[in-house]
């Protein structure tokens, strides 16, 4: 640098704020002698600057982005200045409007310089990452040719910072490139997807407030843009409308045009894997009666002697049965093609790199009860932790039911669960299948449902207990009781009691006053009483005075056939009456309040055991 070229700027610095006008007459001068000089094009650059001169600031600022690009640091401050203030455009303030404005004015070429330039010069990987994005903003192609640059350094930052670079990834950079993806290698790529499920996911499973559908919508979007960048055979986009088997058939075209172990075929299996298991746990809550009801999966025909074996069926036992049905098995197809050989080395990664851990757990349980894999569910369960102490008691029961009779603990577990039974009561369950085939049912954790469940349980169990030679009166009756709580369902089973019962020369009811209430039962029982032979004798224990479901007989009274006089046919009328009047008590506290309170007496009947501890 010359005395002279020196001489002029300092000139032109000492005027630059008391006389603008002189100042540039100095520069100008400046600019003739030493056209080639940084510090005089720089000392240009600052007076338009200070001036507010936007449009002339650009020309000088082009000058020396041209020029001088790679070789002062005060140029590489104003172009930082620049970046810093456009990365803010949206939130302008005084500070960065001059470079917002003086940034309009520059030639596109000088622009793009300016980033390209940034960017080259910047050390801090998550800085570069921004200035790409602004970039590509701004100048809309560059992304063909820089996009793999940027997903590699997002996948890079990942390492460090998943949050924030899944984020910037999925909220920012792929809305730029899914017009017009980049071809990208397969392990980017599936790099890619994975961090942006990862993303979507946590939202579904944290954020109460996350839109479900736009959050699925856009995980099929990315899987759609992946996939161009592969150069896959295109799957479905996502439509709310359409059934998980829509995509499944399509997967399974799919498969058999692509090669073994096809990442084509993993990721979309994958994603239509976890569509479906999120529609399966999702579901598992319905809105009864103003509260979220969890459903819990359970095999209904107790007695898997009699069922063929084949995988079991569904009942649509509430409204949400079918939906439920149709996402589970579509999760647990995929799962099964997943766990192939030719997939489960790569989807075990995919699965460990998914925060699905408690779906997955979830999940491989209700399958292993599904397929009635015994030994792996009871390792499943112990291995769940964070179910309520309800639901173990529940999960309990159904595994020692699946080895095909009532045991001890499965016995003790119907206790536990009437004495945990939640307010919401529900309605009993319907169209319920019971005998020729497995049958699974989502139970929801209602009282009327639960007590329903416990009761079928000890009913299937009682009822083998008939064609044995010496069954008792008490579990005949006791078996009446319980029968009142689905009599439609259970017809041929009361038919069969009354049956054996007429059979009898001799036969006593003792829990007639204080549990049997339904009118049908009253009205049968009434008409053996009124038509038994002379030798026969058919008693009927209670008081007329007894009353209630809980209620206690204080002074026991048998009222039989022989020898019948006046006053044992008018007692025997008025406990008939007694018992009709009641017939509108809640059926359902009625049985829970017959196990609970006589469950010594059950526990005989199945266990043979005269004396028994329930914990």
């Amino acid at each position: 640098m010359s005395s002279e070229e020196l001489y002029l700027v300092q000139e032109a610095q000492s005027l630059r704020k008391s006389d603008p006008c002189a100042a540039k007459a100095w520069i100008i001068t400046a600019k003739t002698l030493f056209p080639n000089s940084f510090i005089v094009s720089y000392e240009a650059y600052l007076l338009e600057r200070d001036s507010k001169n936007f449009e002339e600031a650009a020309k000088c600022f082009s000058v020396l982005a041209t020029k001088f690009a790679n070789h002062h640091t005060e140029l590489w401050q104003e172009i930082n200045s620049l970046t810093s203030a456009l990365r803010q455009s949206e939130n302008e303030s005084t500070e960065h409007e001059f470079y917002v404005k003086m940034y309009k004015h520059l030639a596109p070429d000088v622009q793009h310089n300016v980033f390209m330039h940034t960017i080259n010069h910047t050390d801090n990987n998550l800085e570069q990452c921004k200035l790409l994005v602004l970039m590509f903003n701004k100048f809309p192609k560059t992304a063909t040719v820089q996009a793999p640059r940027l997903l590699e350094m997002l996948a890079e930052g990942m390492k460090t910072d998943a949050d924030l670079y899944q984020r910037m990834l999925v909220e920012e950079v792929l809305p730029l490139i899914q017009h017009k993806p980049p071809e990208l290698s397969p392990v980017l790529a599936c790099r890619i997807y994975t961090s942006s499920l990862e993303y979507y996911l946590r939202q579904i499973m944290d954020n109460e407030t996350c839109d479900i559908t736009e959050a699925w919508k856009n995980i099929f979007k990315v899987l759609m843009l992946c996939g161009q960048m592969m150069r896959w055979e295109p799957f479905l986009p996502f439509n709310k409308s359409w059934g998980q088997n829509v995509y499944w058939e399509k997967l399974v075209e799919i498969l058999s045009a692509s090669p073994a172990g096809s990442p084509q075929v993993l990721f979309y299996a994958t994603t239509l894997f976890i569509y479906s298991l999120h529609g399966y746990i999702r579901n598992c809550k319905l809105r009864i009666e103003d509260a979220d009801i969890s459903h819990v999966l359970m095999e209904w025909t107790l007695d898997s002697a009699e069922v063929e074996p084949q995988p079991p069926k569904f009942s649509l036992t509430t409204p949400i049965s079918q939906e439920l049905s149709k996402a589970f098995l579509h999760a647990a197809q995929c799962w099964q093609l997943l766990n192939t050989e030719q997939f489960q080395r790569d989807f075990s990664q995919l699965m460990l790199a998914l925060p699905l851990a408690p779906w997955i757990s979830r999940f491989l349980f209700d399958l292993a009860i599904y397929f009635g894999h015994w030994d792996e569910a009871n390792k499943l369960m112990s291995e769940m932790t964070t179910q309520s102490t309800l639901v173990q008691s529940l999960q309990i029961l159904s595994l020692n039911l699946m080895q095909g009779s009532m045991t001890l603990q499965g016995f003790q577990c119907i206790l536990k669960i009437l004495s945990e039974l939640p307010t919401t009561c529900g309605q009993l369950l319907e169209n319920v299948t019971l005998k020729g085939h497995r049958h699974m049912i989502f139970l929801p954790l209602t009282r009327s449902a639960l007590v329903q469940y416990c009761t079928r349980a000890i009913v299937n169990t009682l009822s083998r207990k008939l064609y044995e030679p010496n069954c008792s009166d008490r579990l005949l009756g006791d078996l009446l009781v319980l029968l009142q709580l689905n009599l439609v369902s259970d017809i041929q089973l009361k038919q069969q009691i009354f049956s054996l019962i007429k059979q009898r020369k001799s036969f006593n009811l003792r829990t007639l006053s204080t549990y049997i209430i339904a009118a049908e039962m009253i009205e049968e029982l009434a008409y053996i009483w009124h038509t038994q032979q002379d030798d026969a004798n058919f008693e009927l224990t209670g008081s007329p005075n007894s009353g209630g479901a809980t209620a206690t007989v204080p002074t026991p009274r048998r009222i039989g056939t022989r020898g019948a006089d006046k006053g044992a046919r008018d007692e025997f009328r008025a406990l008939i009456r007694q018992q009709i009047a009641r017939s509108n008590e809640n059926v359902t506290t009625l049985v829970a309040n017959f196990i609970s309170q006589e469950h010594l007496t059950l526990a005989q009947h199945i266990f043979g055991m005269e004396t028994i501890v329930i914990k």
